[in-house]
């Protein structure tokens, strides 16, 4: 049988997804975990599998959309060029370039090594697969807690296409169109355009509304029948990102009605910012996979080039407060190429896979941090009534504002969110006595205190007399709305080499016994730059960035990381439709360095992450396959866990961190197709984690409430549960009506790991969509709903504001409504 037709027969099988009931019969699904096609019952790993089918029925755009129906995942793109993905709990809180993420996202074979790219539309998709648990054998580094692959619908040897429009509130108008032909009788084409646009639903007092959709891409792949043995399958995809999305608002009362007289903050209604904050990103994507049997092995070649540049602005303090001004501008500019050689073979009681891989990616990074003069003075009034201790903070505040001492100690230990409830009173006591920006004197001379003698900064000892001198300086840049700008230049060259093997070994009819082995090697090349870009009294003086002592710092780091990764699986079939197993496997994710903090008391440099694994599972079809069981229980160790923290003071700044982490739990997954005609399905998971060693890479800063040990890690709900009820209507010789019932509940879980106490309450969304389905399936029409109650939820804190005393947030979209309209077509 040639290959475009296999690939044809794998197309036409119908992938259900696992998670939530797809079809009026439960049918084979076909997945590529173990790189090779197998039953997804048949794969001895936690794996929730979504198909193009289920996708629209879910009316997802994105991989969060998906996240929010999956057990033991969390995915959060309210940044898209800075998503965070974690798996049963797993995942990497650092979004600069130093680091790797610890999800590992493949688009059609190819990792995507930045989430910045990949995000991408989820249109005419095969089916996406979610691997649950280390997955370093067979994908490699950085898949320590698991692995997503989106793979997308192959050229077929017809002609056929697709149209599909959707029209909703909020100014929605997306639109896809795909076009498949063959070209000659052993050449097809398959063509895809997508567009993206939506309105935000942050309705901005001050600029244009936040968080809206605006996107364009095309896809192409060109499939060759070279011979009877040799496929050749050629993919382009060009994607364009242009919209105000990333959008972040204060959660402080006085920070908002400060600036905006006359109205009250509502978390759930405007806001109000002096920043627009945007999301820019131009990508290209290529790869050729070449397949070609030699009797019972076959050889894969898969080439991978993604290449893609990004701008991210945002508006940090999420207000229009002067003296709150925090912005920022992060631009990336990314290449990355990587080659796979792989063998598969298969006998009457092996299966067998080897192969080698390489990948090489260079970054270039530009972090720009944005104040205003004014800034300095509500940072000021933060640190320094919350670092009361300080003498000459005392000082300053008992002899020039007035404050009487046992005010004073009264203050010591406030949070952030209580201090910035407190600073408008005492700053405007300052102001009634013409001294305004002494806050910031004061603070700024005990900074320099603290990075080393006053005088090689030029300033008296004299606590009264080096404020004045700090206050001549400061006092008319404060008053004229002075900007304040710094930068951290950041580049890497970033090579991986590795080596695999993985093979199943059928032990009798019904016991299989699976062993791999994967040695990874990455050198890491990392520089640099950034100095002293401001002056206050004559000296040299950084604040966002530059708080150890160093006016210039130029410097090229380097290193190497080498692990072996593995996994054992014993899986017994009960009957020929369960399906019991166990397995240990271990995962590594490369070391790193830090991007964003440095100094004599900073390591460049910080270890890789591991973890190790322990499964047991079964998957099962009973009542002549109407029911599909799944569950799964785990438990696994993680060394060396790599985490970004505000630490520091007077000023707080990133240092990331290597902490040991444990977490174990239950995953539930089911269907039940109880008539022809109606379904349910659904998932439910369990998970608990706890840090169990928490150590600073830094020597400086360390205070016992940074140890976080015992507490539990950041991101993912203790319980997690999934509902989905279908029901067709037959209409007779018309067709069919489908009514399809989303739910999902997660638990209450930490959100910050800056501030542990800081946690999102519990939340449910519902989605609800009917479809009509005419016979023949040429065309259908469908009304949706997303967060059909209209939830109100803040799912993310913003540390970086929380830092400067305008704690922000991002909430989930509110209710959206809309119809799709989809016509079909075939030669």
């Amino acid at each position: 049988m040639k290959r475009h037709q296999r690939h044809a027969l794998a197309a036409a099988i119908m992938a259900a997804s696992t998670t939530v009931a797809a079809q009026p019969m439960l049918e084979e699904v076909i997945v590529t975990a173990q790189k090779r096609a197998e039953n997804v019952m048949d794969v001895p790993i936690s794996i929730s599998v979504f198909n193009d089918s289920t996708v629209e029925k879910l009316s997802a755009r994105n991989l969060t959309d998906l996240g929010r129906f999956t057990p033991g995942v969390e995915m959060n793109n309210d940044n898209a060029l800075q998503p965070t993905y974690s798996i049963r709990g797993v995942q990497t809180n650092d979004w600069t370039v130093g680091s790797d993420p610890a999800v590992a996202v493949y688009v059609d074979g190819v990792y995507a090594a930045r989430g910045a790219g990949a995000e991408a539309a989820l249109a005419d998709i095969a089916r996406v697969e979610v691997l649950k648990g280390p997955q370093g054998t067979l994908f490699g580094r950085n898949a320590t807690g698991g692995a997503i692959h989106i793979i997308s619908q192959p050229p077929v040897f017809e002609q056929e296409g697709r149209a599909k429009v959707s029209v909703g509130d909020y100014g929605r108008l997306d639109g896809e169109f795909m076009y498949n032909t063959p070209l000659s009788d052993t050449v097809a084409l398959r063509l895809l355009a997508v567009s993206r646009n939506r309105d935000g639903y942050l309705d901005n007092l001050t600029g244009p509304d936040q968080s809206e959709q605006n996107s364009d891409s095309v896809r192409a792949s060109l499939l060759w029948d070279v011979s009877e043995s040799t496929e050749v399958l050629l993919r382009a995809e060009y994607s364009k990102m242009d919209q105000h999305g990333g959008a972040q608002f204060t959660l402080i009362d006085s920070v908002f009605e400060g600036a905006n007289p006359g109205r009250r903050l509502d978390p759930y209604g405007d806001i109000a910012n002096d920043f627009v904050s945007k999301e820019e990103r131009d990508m290209f994507a290529t790869s050729l996979e070449v397949n070609h049997d030699m009797g019972d092995v076959t050889f894969t070649s898969i080439t991978g080039y993604r290449q893609f540049e990004t701008e991210l602005l945002e508006d940090l303090d999420g207000s229009n407060n002067p003296d709150y001004y925090f912005a920022s501008s992060n631009p990336d500019d990314n290449e990355y190429f990587s080659q796979e050689f792989r063998f598969t073979g298969a006998t009457d009681t092996l299966k067998w896979t080897a192969g080698a891989a390489y990948s090489r990616e260079t970054v270039d990074h530009l972090t720009t941090a944005e104040f205003k003069m004014s800034t300095l003075e509500s940072f000021a009034w933060s640190e320094i009534l919350r670092n009361s201790t300080s003498e000459t903070s005392q000082t300053f505040l008992s002899v020039l504002a007035g404050l009487p001492q046992e005010d004073i100690d009264a203050l010591d230990g406030l949070t952030n969110t209580e201090v910035s409830e407190l600073q408008p009173g005492y700053r405007q006591q300052l102001k009634d006595r013409g001294l305004d920006g002494m806050a910031s004197s004061a603070f700024i001379w005990s900074f320099l205190n603290d990075q080393g003698t006053l005088q090689d900064f030029g300033l008296s000892s004299n606590p009264l007399v080096g404020l004045l001198q700090i206050l001549n300086d400061v006092g008319p840049r404060i008053a004229a709305g002075d900007d304040w700008i710094e930068s951290v230049e950041s580049s890497g060259t970033y090579e991986s080499y590795a080596l695999y093997g993985d093979a199943t070994w059928s032990v009798t009819d019904r016991v299989n016994l699976t062993g791999g082995l994967r040695y990874t090697y990455d050198d890491k090349a990392f520089d640099l730059f950034t100095q002293y870009q401001n002056q206050i009294a004559g000296a040299d003086f950084g604040l966002a960035f530059y708080n150890n002592g160093q006016a210039v710092l130029d410097s090229s780091q380097s290193d190497t990381w080498g692990a072996l990764s593995g996994r054992l699986v014993l899986d017994y079939h009960f009957t020929d439709s369960v399906m019991g197993y166990a397995s240990v496997a271990t995962g590594f994710k490369s070391g790193g360095f830090n991007s964003l903090n440095f100094g004599p008391d900073i390591d460049t440099s910080y270890d890789e992450e591991e973890v190790i694994n322990y499964e047991i599972g079964s998957k099962g079809a009973y009542f002549e396959n109407r029911v599909q069981f799944n569950v799964a229980a785990f438990f696994y160790e993680y060394s060396n866990l790599q985490e970004l923290k505000l630490l520091g003071q007077p000023i707080p700044s990133y240092n990331l961190r290597n902490a040991d982490a444990e977490g174990y739990g239950v995953e539930l997954e089911g269907s039940w197709l109880i008539t022809d005609h109606l379904s349910l399905s659904g998932n439910y998971s369990w998970l608990k984690t706890e840090y169990t060693d928490f150590d600073i890479i830094a020597a400086a800063g360390e205070t016992a409430e940074d140890d976080l040990t015992g507490q539990p890690r950041v991101g993912t709900p203790e319980n997690k549960v999934n509902l989905a009820l279908e029901y067709y209507l037959p209409l007779g010789d018309f067709g069919e009506l489908l009514t399809r019932f989303d739910y999902t509940w997660n638990d209450e879980r930490v959100e910050s790991l800056n501030d542990p106490t800081r946690k999102v309450d519990a939340y449910d969304l519902a989605n609800l969509r009917i479809s009509l389905l005419p016979e023949g399936e040429r065309w259908e029409i469908s009304a949706w709903s997303t967060n059909l109650f209209d939830e109100e939820v803040i799912t993310v804190f913003g540390d970086n504001g929380d830092a400067i005393g305008s704690l922000t947030g991002w909430r989930i979209p509110p209710r959206m409504v809309g119809m799709d309209f989809v016509y079909r077509f075939q030669s």
